[in-house]
């Protein structure tokens, strides 16, 4: 394969010769040193997406163990969450808030791993038997505070690097290696940084990379190139999760990992620590998100291969140490058995809402709303292309999208600004921005659509039906379920098929109320607020009973 002269020119194609699959200088450059100016390696589009790997990793100071004490004996749960609550808006947020909110009788301790500047405001207000017990901050240049290296420790030190990338990027990498090496990482936070350091520990990790990626198995493909700077990204994004997995966290009685990706890692040590059981939920299926972003990404072909093997390999992690996994929806349970997931694991818990008693006819004023983040994984172009056939079809048919971007998709929201512009769709469609009141927005129009191309069970959806609003969405997830009778599901990405739809509701408004009253009786009938927040108050009574009683 292409050599690189060094990971610091990786343009210079004029000196590369080939050797192996990962191109590097024949006398080893140093390692490259974790800072916060290097670029991050591409991030993947998740649910609530996988974080695009910063920089760094800082923590909070909390409670001191004696405070953390469970008051009045109500059991504590600490709830990890990545980029979403509470300081973001999305279903997963909405979710976690109703799940926090309605279960009063257990103490929640809120661990959320961010990507951005510190200081961000919450979107959602805690209630009282609820506190933020620190955050993981992947933007911060702080470092731990350094404490004497043993000398007995080094090797560790100098294989941190290449035991992680063999447990994570491999495919069929070990559970045991990759607790030990996280633990370490615990154990010695303020060494981690210089772990990474050495260029002994580089080579080393070229040379697990090198292993992996002439892996030969009947399930994988075979690995692409990658040049020095794909590598040297890949350490850097090592070195993350190692920072990650060095933040302390608290005395708790049941672990609630709400993605299976970034958000596991603090749980993961913390289970082996101290025996505490895990909860893993799944709104959408991580890994097969991460393989849908990487599959419609711009970036290189190794970066694509790295960040879906990466949430592969925390994946994997999440549902080897997971003592319950719980869907929203059974769709999302079929994907996770054929990832291996025992099913005696698997417990489905759905969604639910707290619907209205009754709702208001549509306006019919030919308006279509969708609201959500503007993400890849919502193909908002896709929506952009059907606004414009509607249009020609129906005179006067108007699109709204209210939602921001998700955090690091800015890039991807002015490309579907700019494909609405070449496609001439400025007047029917429109980017809305924030909605404080998004019933508001559903009950002013006839129709919601949404063209999502991976979902669990969205709230989106189950807020359109108790509005009394017809959907047409997507069969993605657990969609097709939901809207049984009461929607229109056509496939993802069919411009063509979804235009038929929504032109067929705008026509034909007595089937547009009768699937909106359907829907409308349907939310209340199998998707309440009540009956979602019983199923998770059974099971997490019976995961922290047992914490509680030992």
């Amino acid at each position: 394969m292409s050599l690189l002269p060094s990971a610091s020119q990786p343009g210079d194609a004029a000196d590369r010769s080939s050797r192996g699959n990962v191109a590097t200088q024949p006398n080893v450059p140093a390692p490259p040193q974790p800072a916060a100016q290097t670029a991050p390696m591409q991030a993947t589009a998740c649910r609530e997406p996988l974080l695009p790997p910063p920089a760094n990793v800082r923590s909070l100071p909390w409670r001191s163990a004696d405070r953390a004490r469970r008051p009045s004996g109500r059991p504590r749960i600490l709830m990890t969450t990545e980029a979403t609550y509470p300081y973001a808006v999305g279903g997963v947020s909405s979710w976690c808030d109703l799940l926090i909110d309605g279960l009063t009788e257990f103490n929640w301790q809120i661990l959320p791993i961010i990507a951005g500047e510190s200081g961000q405001s919450k979107i959602f207000k805690l209630p009282p038997h609820a506190s933020l017990v620190g955050q993981i901050e992947l933007w911060s240049e702080s470092l731990p505070r350094r404490r004497f290296a043993l000398r007995s420790e080094h090797d560790v030190r100098e294989n941190l690097p290449a035991s992680l990338v063999r447990a994570l990027i491999g495919w069929e990498g070990s559970y045991a290696s990759l607790l030990q090496a996280l633990l370490w990482c615990r154990r010695r936070p303020d060494a981690v940084r210089g772990a990474f350091r050495g260029a002994r520990a580089w080579r080393m990790f070229l040379v697990a990379l090198e292993e992996v990626l002439d892996e030969r198995h009947p399930d994988a493909g075979p690995a692409p190139r990658l040049d020095a700077v794909e590598a040297a990204r890949l350490y850097q994004t090592i070195y993350w999760i190692a920072r990650a997995a060095g933040i302390p966290t608290p005395e708790t009685d049941l672990l609630h990992v709400t993605a299976a990706g970034w958000a596991v890692i603090p749980a993961l040590v913390h289970k082996q620590l101290h025996g505490t059981d895990m909860l893993l939920t799944e709104h959408g299926v991580y890994v097969r998100e991460a393989y849908l972003a990487a599959a419609r990404s711009p970036s290189s072909q190794g970066e694509r291969f790295l960040s879906s093997r990466l949430a592969r390999g925390l994946s994997r992690a999440a549902y080897a140490a997971a003592d319950f996994v719980s869907p929203v929806t059974e769709a999302n349970a079929a994907w996770e058995r054929g990832l291996g997931v025992d099913p005696a694991k698997i417990r489905v818990i759905q969604n639910g809402i707290d619907a209205p008693d009754s709702f208001t006819p549509p306006p019919g004023n030919k308006k279509i709303v969708s609201v959500g983040r503007i993400d890849p994984l919502k193909d908002v172009q896709t929506m952009l292309r059907v606004a414009v056939e509607v249009s020609r079809r129906v005179p006067g048919a108007k699109f709204e999208y209210w939602g921001p971007p998700t955090k690091g998709q800015e890039t991807y929201a002015r490309a579907c600004e700019e494909l609405g512009r070449r496609l001439g769709a400025e007047g029917c469609f429109q980017f809305m921005g924030t909605t404080k009141d998004p019933h508001g927005v559903v009950r002013d129009a006839d129709i919601v659509l949404m063209t999502s191309i991976s979902e669990g069970l969205p709230m989106s959806i189950l807020e359109a039906m108790s509005q009394g609003r017809p959907v047409v969405a997507t069969a993605v997830g657990g969609v097709p379920e939901v809207l049984r009778g009461c929607g229109i599901v056509p496939p993802p990405g069919d411009v063509h098929a979804i235009a038929t739809g929504v032109t067929t509701l705008l026509r034909n408004p007595k089937l547009a109320r009768h699937l909106g009253e359907r829907g409308f009786a349907r939310v209340h009938r199998l998707y309440t607020r009540t009956a979602c927040l019983e199923g998770y108050r059974e099971l997490l009574g019976e995961l922290t009973s047992k914490a509680i009683a030992a």
